[in-house]
């Protein structure tokens, strides 16, 4: 493990002494007079802690720690500042955020007409493919326009493939290039779990137009980052910024929610760990192709699976869509849309049916790997659930869970407790708070103000946990708390809140004995932040700044406000 800040530089720092005496169980490190928030049920609350060969090895007051000071022990006086354990966000894109394959440029205009130079814009940031590749433009835009959407691109670029993804990244926007390398046509059946959008009159009728969602989309954005030496250079290098990146937010655990093995990304991450360039506990969740030949892709999966506590890499999760999302009424409703897009089922659909996901969980749980399941509408979840729920005796201590879970019908609010099916929801983005929902209204109706039901699972009994879902909503866990607590009839307290991105979490990615609080014996993975985020006002949580970041009692992040 690579240490970003080092030690040395606490020396220098008002309120540091190193302590000279002989002592064979002297700590490394030292903190007193802190406000040491533990999520630790036996003892809450405490003022001091040890450190010692990277785990913890005393929680209590600042009197009594001192009896482990001895020679070169390193004291830090907190002088009230607060320490929390490591934040483990379950939900992280991390590759995906980091590469700057196809240039990693995002679109910002609103407008048909303003996205024109700034695509253009992108093709002197391209590397590591030939295509044209570019993020964030806006569905609506293009389905609220006039304009054909093929042929605009087309105009716009038409000597190389164009693939330009939704922010949400669940739909694709492309040129005829794109569609000819993907072998797309007239006659081309929609994939699995995807939507080959069609112009609908016209000459043209039955014809692709440009835009391709879900499965469809990522089978063209496969083509295009095709694994090459180029690419993965580039892709290392991100997710070495990446790494620097987590601890500025007191980040020490994730999990990367989708690991395309097939664009070579698998072998970038054993290449960070070979390195020794985490800075964080990882738990890799390998894509699960909803187009791949079942037996293939089982086979390939199982050999990779690996579970090993003294590393800081798993590779035991799952990731698996069982739907799409709402805006592209792609997420699967027990009940019909208001309103569905051209092509997309009236109750939307899956990338894996129940069955299948059945079959995926029956074959591989066995391995070892839980099973992190994209579910947003009501019936992808009632469907999620009865898949865990038909493999559940065979493995009643899964750490399956249910990521998103937007829409829970109130007869599966219960079964989450019953099958110790895992809630994973993400509130940081503030499309998700109540006085937004009326962004769903035209598809749902009322059912738009029934979304994020966070207190009602708290409630339930389920074991629930927050994440972020970057890069798809703000990396900053203290936001996602901020709105967690904020949230009108579904708030949660501050202290739950914690506990989901802390303890939580950590159960997910089976950590929960060596991480996830401050306690004796377990990795000194510490974090002190400015505020007490349990005694402020609840609308200043998202103003809360990270001072200190350790890994196993080594520095990852010091902000120069420490």
């Amino acid at each position: 493990m690579k240490v970003i800040v080092f030690l040395l530089v606490i020396f220098l720092m008002t309120g540091v002494r190193v302590v000279y005496s002989n002592s064979s169980n002297a700590a490394d490190l030292i903190f007193t007079h802190g406000n040491i928030i533990t999520m630790d049920d036996a003892l809450p609350r405490a003022e001091a802690v040890a450190v010692k060969g990277g785990k913890v090895v005393y929680v209590g007051t600042s009197q009594k720690v001192m009896e482990l000071a001895g020679e070169y022990s390193e004291v830090i006086d907190l002088q009230g500042l607060t320490m929390i354990p490591g934040i483990h966000d379950a939900h992280i894109h991390a590759l995906e955020a980091g590469s700057e394959v196809g240039g990693n440029c995002w679109l910002e205009a609103k407008s048909l007409k303003g996205l024109k130079p700034e695509l253009l814009s992108c093709l002197r940031k391209q590397k590591g493919t030939d295509w044209l590749l570019a993020y964030g433009h806006q569905l609506e835009t293009l389905l609220e326009g006039t304009e054909d959407p093929r042929g605009l691109l087309d105009s716009w670029v038409s000597d190389r493939p164009v693939a330009v993804m939704e922010s949400t990244s669940h739909s694709i926007w492309v040129n005829s290039r794109a569609l000819a390398a993907a072998g797309i046509k007239k006659n081309t059946k929609d994939p699995d779990g995807g939507i080959i959008m069609r112009y609908s009159d016209g000459v043209n009728a039955g014809e692709p137009n440009g835009i391709l969602l879900e499965t469809a989309g990522e089978m063209v954005f496969d083509l295009a980052l095709q694994p090459n030496s180029t690419a993965a250079a580039i892709n290392y290098e991100g997710l070495q910024w990446v790494m620097d990146e987590l601890p500025q937010y007191g980040i020490t655990s994730i999990a990367d929610a989708r690991v395309y093995w097939k664009r070579g990304w698998l072998e970038v991450w054993k290449k960070a760990e070979k390195n020794d360039d985490l800075t964080v506990r990882v738990n890799l969740g390998l894509w699960a192709y909803p187009n791949e030949e079942d037996e293939r892709q089982i086979e390939f999966l199982k050999k990779q699976y690996r579970f090993d506590p003294e590393r800081l890499m798993q590779i035991n999760q799952i990731k698996i869509y069982s739907d799409g999302i709402i805006h592209n009424t792609t997420a699967a409703l027990k009940e019909p849309y208001r309103l569905s897009l051209y092509g997309v089922p009236p109750t939307g659909l899956n990338y894996f049916d129940e069955q299948r996901l059945s079959k995926y969980i029956a074959r591989l749980q066995p391995s070892g790997y839980d099973f992190h399941i994209h579910t947003i509408g009501d019936r992808g979840v009632h469907e999620a659930l009865n898949a865990i729920e038909k493999n559940y005796p065979e493995n009643p201590g899964h750490r399956h869970r249910l990521t998103h879970v937007e829409m829970i019908d109130n007869e599966d609010m219960p079964r989450f407790a019953k099958l110790n099916a895992i809630a994973d929801m993400q509130v940081a983005g503030d499309y998700t708070l109540p006085e937004n929902y009326h962004w769903q209204e035209l598809y749902l109706g009322e059912r738009a103000f029934h979304a994020y039901r966070l207190k009602d699972l708290n409630d339930s009994g389920a074991h629930y946990i927050l994440s972020s879902d970057w890069t798809v909503n703000d990396l900053n866990p203290f936001v996602g708390i901020h709105n967690a607590v904020n949230r009108g009839h579904q708030s949660i307290s501050v202290q739950q809140a914690l506990k989901a991105y802390t303890l939580g979490a950590a159960y997910v990615m089976r950590s929960e004995t060596r991480a996830g609080s401050i306690k004796t014996g377990k990795e000194a993975d510490l974090v002190v932040i400015d505020q007490d985020i349990l005694s402020i006002p609840p609308k200043a949580i998202k103003d809360t700044k990270v001072l200190l970041t350790l890994l196993s009692g080594e520095i990852t992040y010091q902000s120069k406000a420490f």
